[in-house]
């Protein structure tokens, strides 16, 4: 036989082992939108890092360029998440015809001037494949 306060304390128990699962499912959700990869634009010269900008809800055109003491020079255009290299007194030109890069680990490399134009995301894994060997 079951008095008024029995069903009290079972609807009560029942409500609070629903608890963790809220609980769990409000952490998950906060932790997943604090977890968005962040990409960053880096540009070294010679191992030295000289110019940074953050990629992620990055809207315009930003430009930047590298000029070297014995007159080298390397335009570098960002726009939205995108990175280039449009303009270079290079005898190659390899770095312009690199084109845009956009993913976590690409690069433009010029390697008459020694600059190095990467893309770097906060969680440190690329989203590029990887070389296998067997």
């Amino acid at each position: 036989m079951l008095r008024p306060w029995d069903i009290i304390i079972i609807v009560f128990l029942i409500i609070l082992s629903f608890t963790p699962l809220a609980i769990f499912s409000i952490h998950e959700r906060n932790t997943a939108a604090a977890n968005i990869p962040v990409k960053t634009a880096v540009v070294s010269h010679d191992g030295k890092q000289i110019y940074k900008l953050k990629l992620t809800n990055h809207r315009g055109t930003t430009t930047y360029t590298y000029r070297a003491a014995n007159g080298d020079y390397n335009k570098i255009v960002f726009k939205n998440d995108k990175v280039a290299i449009t303009d270079a007194n290079c005898s190659d030109q390899i770095c312009v015809k690199r084109g845009w890069i956009s993913k976590s680990g690409q690069t433009i490399v010029c390697l008459p001037h020694k600059l190095l134009v990467e893309i770097k995301t906060n969680q440190g894994s690329t989203t590029q494949g990887s070389l296998v060997t067997e």
